[in-house]
Protein backbone atom coordinates (compact mmCIF):
# COMPACT_ATOMS: atom_id res chain seq x y z
CA UNK A 1 0.00 0.00 0.00
CA UNK A 2 1.63 3.36 -0.55
CA UNK A 3 2.55 6.17 1.75
CA UNK A 4 -1.41 6.66 1.91
CA UNK A 5 -0.91 8.17 5.48
CA UNK A 6 -0.35 11.66 3.84
CA UNK A 7 -3.63 12.00 3.07
CA UNK A 8 -4.43 12.22 6.09
CA UNK A 9 -3.17 15.72 7.04
CA UNK A 10 -5.88 17.01 4.59
CA UNK A 11 -7.93 16.32 7.50
CA UNK A 12 -6.39 19.04 9.72
CA UNK A 13 -8.74 21.90 8.17
CA UNK A 14 -12.21 20.56 8.93
CA UNK A 15 -11.58 17.58 11.20
CA UNK A 16 -12.64 19.93 14.28
CA UNK A 17 -16.03 20.60 12.34
CA UNK A 18 -16.68 17.51 11.59
CA UNK A 19 -18.38 16.60 8.15
CA UNK A 20 -20.44 13.68 7.03
CA UNK A 21 -18.56 14.36 3.33
CA UNK A 22 -15.91 15.99 1.49
CA UNK A 23 -16.06 18.19 -1.14
CA UNK A 24 -13.97 17.08 -4.48
CA UNK A 25 -11.37 19.85 -6.51
CA UNK A 26 -9.41 16.93 -7.91
CA UNK A 27 -9.28 18.64 -11.65
CA UNK A 28 -11.23 16.37 -14.56
CA UNK A 29 -7.81 15.49 -16.03
CA UNK A 30 -7.24 13.39 -12.99
CA UNK A 31 -10.69 12.06 -11.37
CA UNK A 32 -10.12 9.05 -13.50
CA UNK A 33 -6.85 8.08 -11.99
CA UNK A 34 -8.77 9.22 -8.40
CA UNK A 35 -12.06 7.12 -9.24
CA UNK A 36 -9.55 4.12 -9.70
CA UNK A 37 -7.51 4.55 -6.81
CA UNK A 38 -11.06 4.97 -5.02
CA UNK A 39 -12.04 1.13 -6.41
CA UNK A 40 -8.64 -0.15 -5.51
CA UNK A 41 -9.20 1.22 -1.72
CA UNK A 42 -12.74 0.07 -1.68
CA UNK A 43 -11.41 -3.52 -2.77
CA UNK A 44 -8.74 -3.64 0.20
CA UNK A 45 -11.51 -3.53 2.55
CA UNK A 46 -12.14 -6.90 3.80
CA UNK A 47 -14.71 -8.74 6.28
CA UNK A 48 -13.18 -10.21 8.88
CA UNK A 49 -9.52 -8.44 8.66
CA UNK A 50 -7.86 -8.66 11.83
CA UNK A 51 -5.45 -5.44 10.80
CA UNK A 52 -7.43 -2.68 9.60
CA UNK A 53 -5.71 -0.13 7.56
CA UNK A 54 -6.67 3.39 9.29
CA UNK A 55 -4.99 5.10 6.14
CA UNK A 56 -7.81 3.51 3.81
CA UNK A 57 -10.56 4.91 6.13
CA UNK A 58 -9.29 8.34 6.13
CA UNK A 59 -8.55 8.32 2.49
CA UNK A 60 -12.34 7.00 1.90
CA UNK A 61 -13.58 9.52 4.40
CA UNK A 62 -11.68 12.04 1.96
CA UNK A 63 -13.28 10.93 -1.35
CA UNK A 64 -16.32 12.83 -2.97
CA UNK A 65 -17.74 9.37 -3.40
CA UNK A 66 -18.51 7.26 -0.83
CA UNK A 67 -19.94 3.36 -0.05
CA UNK A 68 -21.27 3.94 3.26
CA UNK A 69 -21.58 0.17 3.90
CA UNK A 70 -17.97 -0.47 3.27
CA UNK A 71 -16.98 2.72 5.41
CA UNK A 72 -19.04 1.58 8.49
CA UNK A 73 -17.42 -1.98 8.01
CA UNK A 74 -13.93 -0.17 8.16
CA UNK A 75 -14.81 1.92 11.15
CA UNK A 76 -16.06 -0.96 12.86
CA UNK A 77 -13.15 -2.91 12.36
CA UNK A 78 -10.53 -0.21 13.34
CA UNK A 79 -12.67 0.21 16.52
CA UNK A 80 -11.89 -3.48 17.33
CA UNK A 81 -9.33 -3.77 16.46
CA UNK A 82 -8.02 -0.63 18.69
CA UNK A 83 -9.53 -2.27 21.56
CA UNK A 84 -8.19 -5.80 21.25
CA UNK A 85 -4.41 -4.02 21.00
CA UNK A 86 -5.33 -2.00 24.00
CA UNK A 87 -6.66 -5.03 26.17
CA UNK A 88 -3.88 -7.76 24.78
CA UNK A 89 -1.23 -5.53 25.30
CA UNK A 90 0.14 -5.58 21.54
CA UNK A 91 2.35 -3.39 19.55
CA UNK A 92 0.13 -0.34 19.17
CA UNK A 93 3.26 2.47 18.14
CA UNK A 94 2.18 5.99 18.73
CA UNK A 95 2.35 6.81 15.19
CA UNK A 96 -0.35 3.75 15.14
CA UNK A 97 -2.47 5.07 17.65
CA UNK A 98 -2.38 8.77 16.28
CA UNK A 99 -3.73 7.46 12.79
CA UNK A 100 -6.36 5.26 14.87
CA UNK A 101 -7.73 8.11 16.85
CA UNK A 102 -8.11 10.55 13.36
CA UNK A 103 -9.69 7.66 11.20
CA UNK A 104 -12.27 7.77 14.26
CA UNK A 105 -12.89 11.02 14.31
CA UNK A 106 -12.96 11.47 10.50
CA UNK A 107 -16.21 9.28 10.42
CA UNK A 108 -17.41 12.05 13.34
CA UNK A 109 -16.86 9.72 16.01
CA UNK A 110 -15.80 10.56 19.58
CA UNK A 111 -12.13 9.05 19.58
CA UNK A 112 -12.42 9.48 23.76
CA UNK A 113 -15.32 7.01 23.77
CA UNK A 114 -14.52 4.14 21.67
CA UNK A 115 -16.00 0.96 22.26
CA UNK A 116 -16.55 -2.87 20.90
CA UNK A 117 -17.40 -5.67 22.47
CA UNK A 118 -18.47 -4.31 25.39
CA UNK A 119 -14.94 -2.43 26.39
CA UNK A 120 -15.00 1.07 26.12
CA UNK A 121 -11.28 2.60 25.32
CA UNK A 122 -9.94 6.42 25.33
CA UNK A 123 -7.72 7.03 22.31
CA UNK A 124 -6.82 10.34 23.00
CA UNK A 125 -5.73 9.61 26.57
CA UNK A 126 -4.11 6.57 25.04
CA UNK A 127 -1.79 9.07 22.81
CA UNK A 128 -1.60 11.37 25.09
CA UNK A 129 0.62 8.41 27.37
CA UNK A 130 2.28 7.52 24.34
CA UNK A 131 3.73 10.76 23.28
CA UNK A 132 4.57 11.49 27.02
CA UNK A 133 6.60 7.98 27.13
CA UNK A 134 8.56 8.72 23.55
CA UNK A 135 9.03 12.64 24.93
CA UNK A 136 10.61 10.30 28.40
CA UNK A 137 12.68 8.02 25.94
CA UNK A 138 14.24 10.79 24.02
CA UNK A 139 15.19 13.08 27.13
CA UNK A 140 16.51 9.64 28.41
CA UNK A 141 18.52 8.45 25.12
CA UNK A 142 18.55 11.38 22.61
CA UNK A 143 16.02 9.64 20.78
CA UNK A 144 12.17 8.74 20.07
CA UNK A 145 10.97 5.11 21.02
CA UNK A 146 9.71 4.96 17.52
CA UNK A 147 10.92 8.15 15.29
CA UNK A 148 10.31 12.07 14.94
CA UNK A 149 7.69 11.03 12.41
CA UNK A 150 5.27 9.69 14.47
CA UNK A 151 6.17 11.85 17.42
CA UNK A 152 5.39 15.02 15.10
CA UNK A 153 2.24 12.77 14.22
CA UNK A 154 1.09 12.50 17.85
CA UNK A 155 1.88 16.13 18.66
CA UNK A 156 -0.67 17.16 15.02
CA UNK A 157 -3.23 14.82 15.85
CA UNK A 158 -3.74 15.94 19.63
CA UNK A 159 -3.49 19.58 17.80
CA UNK A 160 -5.98 19.28 15.76
CA UNK A 161 -8.17 17.70 18.19
CA UNK A 162 -7.93 20.74 20.91
CA UNK A 163 -6.54 18.19 23.01
CA UNK A 164 -3.37 19.31 25.09
CA UNK A 165 0.09 19.48 24.09
CA UNK A 166 2.69 19.97 26.58
CA UNK A 167 5.58 22.93 26.50
CA UNK A 168 8.17 20.29 27.16
CA UNK A 169 7.00 17.88 23.40
CA UNK A 170 7.08 21.68 21.73
CA UNK A 171 10.41 21.90 22.79
CA UNK A 172 11.87 18.64 21.96
CA UNK A 173 10.42 18.79 19.16
CA UNK A 174 11.94 22.54 18.01
CA UNK A 175 15.09 20.92 19.52
CA UNK A 176 15.24 17.97 16.67
CA UNK A 177 14.77 20.80 13.76
CA UNK A 178 17.39 22.80 15.53
CA UNK A 179 19.77 19.24 15.77
CA UNK A 180 18.82 18.26 12.87
CA UNK A 181 17.61 14.87 14.05
CA UNK A 182 14.82 14.31 10.72
CA UNK A 183 17.23 11.98 8.80
CA UNK A 184 16.82 8.86 7.06
CA UNK A 185 20.20 7.22 6.98
CA UNK A 186 22.22 10.19 5.66
CA UNK A 187 19.65 12.13 4.17
CA UNK A 188 17.21 14.45 5.45
CA UNK A 189 13.96 13.50 5.19
CA UNK A 190 11.20 15.06 3.84
CA UNK A 191 8.09 13.47 5.20
CA UNK A 192 9.02 13.50 9.08
CA UNK A 193 10.06 17.80 8.19
CA UNK A 194 6.84 18.23 6.90
CA UNK A 195 4.40 16.57 9.69
CA UNK A 196 6.94 18.52 12.15
CA UNK A 197 6.25 21.39 10.70
CA UNK A 198 2.51 20.81 10.50
CA UNK A 199 2.40 19.68 14.23
CA UNK A 200 4.76 23.11 14.87
CA UNK A 201 2.45 25.38 13.05
CA UNK A 202 -0.39 23.56 14.81
CA UNK A 203 0.66 24.40 17.90
CA UNK A 204 1.60 27.77 16.98
CA UNK A 205 -1.54 28.76 15.79
CA UNK A 206 -3.63 26.97 18.74
CA UNK A 207 -1.95 30.21 20.92
CA UNK A 208 -1.43 27.91 24.15
CA UNK A 209 2.19 28.08 24.04
CA UNK A 210 3.37 31.46 25.40
CA UNK A 211 6.85 31.93 23.83
CA UNK A 212 6.82 31.19 20.24
CA UNK A 213 9.97 32.51 19.02
CA UNK A 214 11.82 29.05 19.20
CA UNK A 215 8.24 27.48 17.01
CA UNK A 216 8.92 29.89 14.27
CA UNK A 217 13.08 29.29 14.12
CA UNK A 218 12.45 26.05 13.99
CA UNK A 219 9.48 26.39 10.97
CA UNK A 220 11.53 28.28 9.29
CA UNK A 221 14.32 25.71 9.19
CA UNK A 222 12.38 23.23 8.39
CA UNK A 223 10.52 24.76 5.68
CA UNK A 224 14.19 25.93 4.08
CA UNK A 225 15.43 22.34 4.52
CA UNK A 226 12.01 20.71 2.67
CA UNK A 227 12.29 23.68 -0.38
CA UNK A 228 15.91 22.75 -0.77
CA UNK A 229 14.63 18.91 -1.91
CA UNK A 230 12.28 20.10 -4.82
CA UNK A 231 13.04 18.69 -7.80
CA UNK A 232 12.90 19.33 -11.53
CA UNK A 233 10.00 17.05 -12.07
CA UNK A 234 7.84 18.77 -9.30
CA UNK A 235 8.77 15.77 -6.61
CA UNK A 236 9.65 17.11 -3.22
CA UNK A 237 11.90 14.35 -1.87
CA UNK A 238 10.37 11.45 -3.36
CA UNK A 239 6.88 10.09 -4.26
CA UNK A 240 5.19 9.75 -0.85
CA UNK A 241 7.09 13.01 0.78
CA UNK A 242 5.73 14.90 -1.97
CA UNK A 243 1.77 14.95 -0.67
CA UNK A 244 3.09 16.02 2.58
CA UNK A 245 5.05 18.60 1.76
CA UNK A 246 2.68 20.09 -0.41
CA UNK A 247 0.44 20.91 2.22
CA UNK A 248 3.38 22.90 4.32
CA UNK A 249 4.63 24.70 1.38
CA UNK A 250 1.18 25.26 -1.05
CA UNK A 251 2.30 24.02 -3.81
CA UNK A 252 0.99 22.53 -6.66
CA UNK A 253 2.40 19.57 -8.96
CA UNK A 254 2.35 20.88 -12.46
CA UNK A 255 -0.58 18.31 -14.35
CA UNK A 256 0.87 15.60 -16.40
CA UNK A 257 -0.80 12.67 -18.20
CA UNK A 258 -2.04 9.80 -16.65
CA UNK A 259 -1.94 7.27 -19.13
CA UNK A 260 0.83 5.03 -18.34
CA UNK A 261 3.20 3.57 -21.03
CA UNK A 262 2.93 -0.19 -22.35
CA UNK A 263 4.65 -3.27 -20.15
CA UNK A 264 5.71 -5.93 -21.92
CA UNK A 265 6.22 -8.43 -19.24
CA UNK A 266 7.29 -11.39 -21.22
CA UNK A 267 10.23 -9.11 -22.27
CA UNK A 268 13.35 -10.77 -19.33
CA UNK A 269 16.26 -8.22 -17.43
CA UNK A 270 18.82 -8.65 -15.68
CA UNK A 271 19.29 -7.13 -11.87
CA UNK A 272 22.29 -7.54 -9.95
CA UNK A 273 21.27 -7.80 -5.85
CA UNK A 274 23.65 -7.62 -3.42
CA UNK A 275 23.25 -8.10 0.20
CA UNK A 276 25.62 -6.16 2.58
CA UNK A 277 26.30 -6.40 6.77
CA UNK A 278 26.96 -2.78 6.64
CA UNK A 279 26.95 -2.69 10.84
CA UNK A 280 28.78 -6.17 11.87
CA UNK A 281 29.50 -6.61 8.67
CA UNK A 282 29.36 -10.00 9.25
CA UNK A 283 28.75 -10.66 5.23
CA UNK A 284 28.39 -9.49 1.79
CA UNK A 285 27.08 -10.78 -1.41
CA UNK A 286 25.94 -10.40 -4.83
CA UNK A 287 23.82 -12.35 -7.42
CA UNK A 288 22.61 -11.54 -11.48
CA UNK A 289 19.27 -12.70 -11.20
CA UNK A 290 16.82 -12.69 -14.36
CA UNK A 291 13.15 -12.08 -13.87
CA UNK A 292 10.03 -10.80 -15.95
CA UNK A 293 10.03 -6.81 -17.04
CA UNK A 294 7.38 -5.25 -14.82
CA UNK A 295 8.40 -7.48 -11.60
CA UNK A 296 8.23 -5.88 -8.28
CA UNK A 297 11.40 -5.82 -6.02
CA UNK A 298 10.09 -8.47 -3.97
CA UNK A 299 9.98 -10.59 -7.03
CA UNK A 300 13.83 -10.46 -7.71
CA UNK A 301 14.25 -11.46 -3.44
CA UNK A 302 12.19 -14.31 -4.19
CA UNK A 303 13.63 -15.72 -7.56
CA UNK A 304 17.20 -15.27 -5.42
CA UNK A 305 15.92 -17.48 -2.38
CA UNK A 306 14.29 -19.47 -5.03
CA UNK A 307 18.33 -20.25 -6.01
CA UNK A 308 20.12 -20.15 -3.06
CA UNK A 309 17.62 -20.63 -0.03
CA UNK A 310 20.53 -19.86 2.41
CA UNK A 311 22.78 -17.26 1.20
CA UNK A 312 19.46 -15.33 0.15
CA UNK A 313 17.35 -15.84 2.38
CA UNK A 314 15.00 -13.24 3.69
CA UNK A 315 11.77 -12.50 5.60
CA UNK A 316 9.82 -9.22 5.54
CA UNK A 317 6.91 -7.91 8.10
CA UNK A 318 3.95 -6.83 6.74
CA UNK A 319 2.93 -2.53 7.25
CA UNK A 320 -0.04 -0.17 6.58
CA UNK A 321 2.50 0.53 3.56
CA UNK A 322 3.33 -2.90 2.19
CA UNK A 323 5.92 -5.54 2.72
CA UNK A 324 9.13 -4.53 4.74
CA UNK A 325 12.19 -6.10 4.56
CA UNK A 326 13.18 -7.01 8.25
CA UNK A 327 15.59 -9.73 7.87
CA UNK A 328 18.51 -11.19 5.27
CA UNK A 329 20.61 -14.28 5.79
CA UNK A 330 18.70 -14.31 9.18
CA UNK A 331 19.96 -10.83 10.31
CA UNK A 332 17.24 -8.78 11.39
CA UNK A 333 17.05 -5.19 11.47
CA UNK A 334 16.35 -3.90 15.41
CA UNK A 335 14.32 -0.75 16.51
CA UNK A 336 16.68 -1.19 19.67
CA UNK A 337 19.69 -1.36 18.11
CA UNK A 338 18.55 1.24 15.62
CA UNK A 339 19.28 -0.76 12.80
CA UNK A 340 17.80 -1.58 8.99
CA UNK A 341 17.86 -2.47 6.30
CA UNK A 342 18.11 0.10 3.34
CA UNK A 343 17.39 -0.41 -0.18
CA UNK A 344 19.26 1.74 -3.06
CA UNK A 345 19.67 1.26 -6.91
CA UNK A 346 23.33 1.84 -6.73
CA UNK A 347 24.10 4.53 -4.27
CA UNK A 348 20.81 6.06 -4.91
CA UNK A 349 18.41 5.12 -1.65
CA UNK A 350 14.79 3.93 -3.21
CA UNK A 351 12.16 6.18 -2.97
CA UNK A 352 9.27 2.93 -2.68
CA UNK A 353 9.40 -0.66 -0.67
CA UNK A 354 10.32 -3.54 -2.39
CA UNK A 355 6.48 -3.76 -2.85
CA UNK A 356 6.05 -1.35 -5.74
CA UNK A 357 9.52 -0.89 -6.67
CA UNK A 358 10.06 -1.98 -10.41
CA UNK A 359 13.90 -2.63 -11.23
CA UNK A 360 15.14 -2.35 -14.99
CA UNK A 361 16.95 -3.67 -17.01
CA UNK A 362 21.14 -3.62 -15.17
CA UNK A 363 20.02 -2.19 -12.17
CA UNK A 364 22.65 -3.05 -8.81
CA UNK A 365 20.07 -3.25 -6.21
CA UNK A 366 21.51 -3.63 -2.39
CA UNK A 367 19.75 -4.42 0.45
CA UNK A 368 22.16 -2.76 3.54
CA UNK A 369 21.96 -3.14 6.82
CA UNK A 370 22.45 0.25 8.25
CA UNK A 371 22.41 2.73 11.27
CA UNK A 372 19.22 5.19 11.22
Amino acid sequence: MSRLCSLLLLLICWLTSCHPAVGDSTPKSQRETVTSLLRTLLRSVKVGDFNPNPNVHIALRLARDHNLETEELLLMQLKEASVRKVLNSENFSSGLVALYTLAVKASCNDPINVTANGTTIDLIGILQEKLTQEIKHIEATGFPLSNYYQVSLDMLALCVMNSHVSPCSVRILTRAVDEEQFTHGSEFSVDTGSVAALALRCVKQAGTIQNTVNIEDALRKVLTQILEHVKDDGLIGNLYSTGEAMQVDNLTLPETSTTLAPVTSAVPIRVEYNIEDGVNHTFSDAVNVTVPRGSRLIQVLEETQRLYPVRFSFDVTMTLWGPSLTIVRGLSSSNQDRTYWQLLNGSRPLDQGIGDYRPQNGEHIFARLTHY
